[in-house]
């Protein structure tokens, strides 16, 4: 375990102009059973706390989603999020994600790699906190392989700004384990300007297979997250 922690140590400013190209520990590192999960189930609190998953809900209920519905989450983890939305809108649900499922998830999952393999087939995807492991042209290709099975797609990311590097450092690092601790703070300086994602979005786009009818940015204050919500279909729920 300790071998797997030392990282190089992460520089000490707040200097985010360049992006971070250094990996993150869960990247390259496959932990014990227990290990992943408790780091799961720490970033799923983390995600509800800073109102991740009720963002992506909130745009779920946007998109008109419901009962009649499918959801894919790309990059899905152990499932936590498709279990929420599952229970807010009784629909169906399915994640993709690079490890697969495990025993104790309860929804299902494919073990894929969004970036090349076939996705399976849904009204909306959702894809939460990791576009930052992408460079960009492997952004832009997996846009462009979801646009191939969703009828839209809910992006959302950190924000590379010194202000959300500040705050998770001073206030939520402390309260987490070492190896997410270690992994927040790479993941914001790994993340997209605004502006940087949205070229990105917006050079994908040609490449999809349906153009898009909307495109909307967001960024939340404090520069805590920001949201891309891409329509290629209207949801249509029954």
């Amino acid at each position: 375990m300790r071998s797997a922690l030392e990282n190089p140590q992460l520089p000490r400013s707040f200097d985010v102009r360049d992006r971070l190209q250094s990996r993150e520990i869960l990247d390259d590192w496959e932990p014990p059973a227990e290990v992943l999960r408790r780091s799961y189930r720490e970033l799923d609190r983390l995600h509800r706390w800073l109102g991740n998953r009720a963002a992506v809900l909130r745009e779920l209920r946007r998109l008109g989603v419901g009962r009649h519905n499918r959801v894919l989450d790309v990059g899905c983890g152990q499932g936590a999020l498709l279990e929420a939305i599952r229970r807010r809108f009784r629909c169906e649900v399915v994640g993709a994600d690079l490890r697969g499922g495990c025993a104790t998830s309860t929804v299902p999952i494919v073990q894929a790699d969004a970036v090349r393999d076939a996705l399976p087939k849904a009204d909306v995807a959702v894809c939460v906190v990791m576009a930052h492991h992408l460079d960009p042209a492997e952004l832009q290709a997996m846009i462009q392989n979801i646009a191939r099975s969703c009828g839209a797609l809910i992006l959302l990311d950190l924000v590379r700004h010194p202000v959300p590097l500040i705050l998770f450092r001073m206030c939520v690092a402390p309260l987490l384990s070492r190896i997410n601790a270690m992994d927040g703070e790479t993941s914001v300086r790994r993340a997209y300007t605004p502006q940087e994602l949205r070229q990105i979005v917006q050079a994908a786009l040609p490449g999809c297979p349906h153009a898009a009818l909307a495109v909307r940015y967001r960024v939340a204050p404090l520069w805590l997250r920001q949201t891309v919500v891409v329509e290629w279909q209207k949801t249509r729920n029954g």
